[in-house]
């Protein structure tokens, strides 16, 4: 390899052709001179702010450079390398179209808090988008964007949430318990076999009053006593799904609790 100072003076006066054989070189000296260089072009600033061996100061004068349209390639590379500064990394994502800060939500190599950041500026922009854009998004973005997402409560929305390979049990189980979520989320789950196969699910919808009752009689007939019993005496039941729930435990010879006579909804003699 040549000398240090060599490669560094190659640098500063090389073209457009040359720059290209040096922008793997190792020297940060050699890459900050590069930079500076005028006749460096976009496609090559992208290669540097795509490398993870550079170190975050030079990834900063990168981002510090003026960019033409196209440009928008590199400072979304630099997004995503996680060797880029935090505080420039945050200063970028804003500039971001919806679609790629959706990707910058899911990459588990970036820092949580831009990551976070990203969520929080793609939350304010989701209520002003067109339905197609939500729908594209909903199978791309985090599952706290998920989140909120659902709270729309649009039936092809809805579907194309539940598509998103980041939907997980703790999502749903989250929905069923937040009255922000509407009741079309609520009845989709409780329809479909997938994604109420779950008992921790079954549970939470049974005590959703937005699940129709015949899925919540269905779900109650399916568990176990002990859910049962602790369904009789949660508050949040409707009566209706109560007065089943005695059903399914006198049927068993399962005691209700508490066992006193006030405690019970419609009062199935003993003997049957």
């Amino acid at each position: 390899m040549e000398p240090l100072d060599s490669r560094i003076s190659k640098a500063t006066a090389a073209g457009p052709d040359a720059i290209g054989a040096m922008l793997k070189d190792p020297s940060d000296k050699v890459i900050l001179a590069l930079i500076d260089n005028s006749h460096i072009t976009e496609d090559q600033l992208l290669i540097l702010a795509k490398r993870r061996d550079l170190p975050g100061e030079i990834l900063g004068i990168l981002s510090a450079r003026k960019f033409s349209a196209e440009g928008y390639k590199v400072k979304l590379a630099l997004v995503n390398n996680p060797r880029t500064p935090r505080r420039t990394a945050l200063s970028l994502v804003r500039g971001l179209a919806v679609r790629d800060m959706a990707f910058v939500t899911r990459n588990k190599m970036l820092p949580t808090e831009l990551r976070q950041a990203a969520e929080g500026m793609l939350k304010e922009k989701i209520p002003s988008l067109p339905m197609g854009i939500k729908v594209t998004l909903s199978r791309q973005v985090s599952e706290d964007v998920l989140k909120e997402m659902l709270k729309d409560g649009t039936p092809q929305l809805i579907r194309a949430c539940f598509e998103n390979p980041l939907m997980r049990e703790s999502v749903l189980v989250w929905a069923l318990n937040h009255e922000t979520v509407p009741a079309a989320v609520i009845e989709f789950i409780a329809a479909s076999p997938r994604w109420s196969a779950s008992p921790n699910v079954k549970y939470a919808l049974v005590r959703n009053r937005n699940t129709p009752i015949g899925f919540s009689i269905r779900f109650v007939r399916e568990m176990k006593s002990q859910n049962q019993r602790m369904l009789y005496n949660d508050p949040t039941v409707p009566v209706n799904v109560k007065v089943q729930i005695e059903i399914e435990l006198e049927k068993k010879g399962q005691p209700l609790s508490p066992p006193a006579e006030s405690g019970r909804v419609i009062g199935i003699p003993e003997d049957l």
